[in-house]
């Protein structure tokens, strides 16, 4: 039975192999030496050839033991939005060997645009980590399309790589629309009326704390760090706060869904610079209550992944 097309397209090489221009003059001084031999017949000029197949023959021992074992981790170094810079951080590890690969180069791949990231020496059983900056086209979830690691050394000659599966779990957040579109169409009644919740700090003193790094100096509670022996805070009532609701009708048409999630995504950005609570909703249903506690990157991260039907792809985006 003869192969498939399509499967000879899939099949690839373990390791791939490139001639530099400096190894492609070796090889033709190689051969020059080697006819030069078998003119001659002369001892030296065996002995010059012997020499130069070894070196190549060692050249590719040594770039194979380089690159051989070496991982590779992708993960965000900056919260990423679409449509804006953000960095990604590139980690090769060398764990388990006893000595350090140098001079490697990472290449990853990420929707038509190819990022290098280059490793002048790992540390043996250790790692090393680079940052790159991509802008990525879309939200949702960044998956490489593929990932090579490759190498120069020991001469240069030749360039040796290999693909491997990195280990990445990146996700895109929606490009924020302008600071001064506002939300409209896109609130929801509150269910429970006007409610509030505990939100800035207040005026009345209930009480006193231990003091934490964070205090500002004017809320040390001077009478009660005396008598307890250590630095002491003022404990204050909050005042309360009205949660602001945001939702996403759904089904919804693509262009005008992603318009709204733009919106969206810079309503939670502002609530969570405001210190102001909020809630989301998914049609009528609650996905992400960050009412009494901060849940930016929750919030995001859903904003991230819905689609225009109102499906989620895990239940780990909703709460």
């Amino acid at each position: 039975m003869k192969p498939s097309l399509s499967g000879l397209r899939r099949f690839r090489l373990p390791r791939r192999l490139r001639v530099t221009f400096e190894g492609k003059g070796f090889i033709l001084l190689t051969l020059g030496v080697g006819v030069a031999a078998i003119n001659t017949g002369n001892n030296l000029l065996y002995i010059a050839l012997g020499m130069n197949l070894s070196l190549i023959i060692i050249s590719g021992i040594l770039s194979e033991w380089c690159i051989r074992g070496v991982t590779v981790l992708v993960r965000h170094a900056s919260e990423a939005f679409a449509s804006r810079d953000s960095l990604l951080a590139v980690t090769c590890s060398a764990a388990g060997k006893r000595f350090p690969p140098t001079a490697l180069s990472v290449s990853i791949a990420f929707d038509g645009t190819r990022l290098t990231a280059r490793f002048p020496e790992i540390p043996a059983g250790g790692s090393a980590t680079r940052v790159l900056s991509i802008r990525p086209a879309r939200r949702g979830t960044l998956s490489p399309g593929s990932c090579s690691i490759s190498t120069l050394f020991p001469f240069a000659l030749f360039e040796k790589s290999m693909d491997v599966p990195p280990r990445a779990s990146l996700v895109v957040y929606p490009e924020p629309a302008d600071e001064d579109s506002s939300p409209q169409g896109l609130a929801a009644p509150d269910p429970a009326g006007a409610a509030r919740i505990p939100g800035r700090g207040g005026t009345e003193i209930r009480g006193a704390r231990e003091h934490a790094p964070a205090d500002a100096v004017r809320d040390i509670h001077w009478k009660a760090s005396a008598r307890m022996g250590k630095w002491m805070v003022k404990e204050r009532d909050r005042e309360s706060a009205p949660v602001a609701d945001l939702r996403l009708p759904v089904p919804c048409p693509p262009v005008e869904f992603e318009r709204l999630v733009s919106r969206a995504c810079a309503f939670v950005l502002g609530c969570d610079r405001e210190g102001r609570p909020y809630r989301l909703w998914l049609g009528d249903r609650v996905c992400v209550d960050a009412s009494r506690e901060t849940r930016r990157s929750r919030a995001l991260a859903f904003l991230a992944l819905v689609d225009a039907d109102g499906n989620l792809p895990g239940e780990g985006a909703s709460s």
